[in-house]
């Protein structure tokens, strides 16, 4: 009868957390809680079921002689595995970083994606894919992997890229756009002087001004060229 009861708490507690998953981010029309609830809940399901399942060991062996160690163990235990998911991305992070030194702009190809890094954290890198896609890569998940280095500063090649845009579209809107496919390109250096300037003519069109370092003259031509084909294509 023990035993019975065990399996039907299990059974109503997977049920009940299905529905829970499925029918309250329907239920909620706002679209930060909604994703604040995507993310919370499945810690709060996690830990429902490391209860239960503490419960359901006490209801089992309370009266063996063996109990305070079955419970000492699984303390342990789930210790451990939760501080390896923890710390495995962040010691993973030292040691990539320290041996490639991850920048804004370096080309990566891995199992998980391939593209140009954004933003490199404590956990994982942000890569921008070749369709513009912001991809969040764990440390622990790139160790097969190529690096495409910038070169040097004394060989970087400093042009100015100008483009005249409708008004309608929002400035934070062209700024991202251009950023992201900027980025894509693997000859382009990025860092601080990686700037845009966006002011209005007397036609109210914005005027964008882009300061840019690539690797070589040939590859300033062939940035210019490329991101006016882009303009044309985005925002006319």
């Amino acid at each position: 009868m023990k035993y019975l009861k065990i399996l039907a708490i299990a059974l109503a507690l997977f049920l009940f957390l299905r529905l829970v998953s499925s029918f309250v981010p329907v239920l909620i029309s706002n679209k930060k809680i909604r994703m604040a609830f995507r993310r919370i809940f499945p810690v709060i399901e996690m830990l429902m079921w490391i209860s239960y399942i503490f419960w359901a060991s006490h209801q089992m062996f309370y009266h063996l002689p063996v109990y305070n160690l079955l419970t000492g163990s699984m303390i342990i235990v789930i210790t451990a595995i939760f501080g390896w998911y923890l710390l495995r991305d962040f010691i993973s992070g030292i040691i990539l970083k320290a041996e490639n030194g991850f920048e804004p702009g370096q080309r990566i190809i891995s199992s998980e994606a391939s593209g140009t890094i954004k933003k490199s954290g404590y956990r994982c890198i942000e890569v921008i894919t070749s369709e513009g896609e912001y991809v969040k890569i764990p440390y622990s998940r790139l160790s097969p992997l190529n690096i495409t280095r910038p070169a040097d500063a004394g060989r970087w090649v400093e042009h100015v890229v100008k483009f005249k845009i409708s008004s309608r579209y929002e400035s934070e809107k062209i700024r991202k756009v251009l950023e992201n496919r900027i980025l894509e390109m693997p000859w382009i250096v990025p860092g601080e002087n990686f700037k845009f300037t966006i002011t209005r003519d007397e036609t109210e069109n914005y005027i964008v001004v882009i300061h840019i370092h690539s690797l070589s003259p040939e590859m300033a031509i062939k940035t210019e060229e490329t991101l006016q084909v882009f303009v044309r294509e985005v925002f006319m």
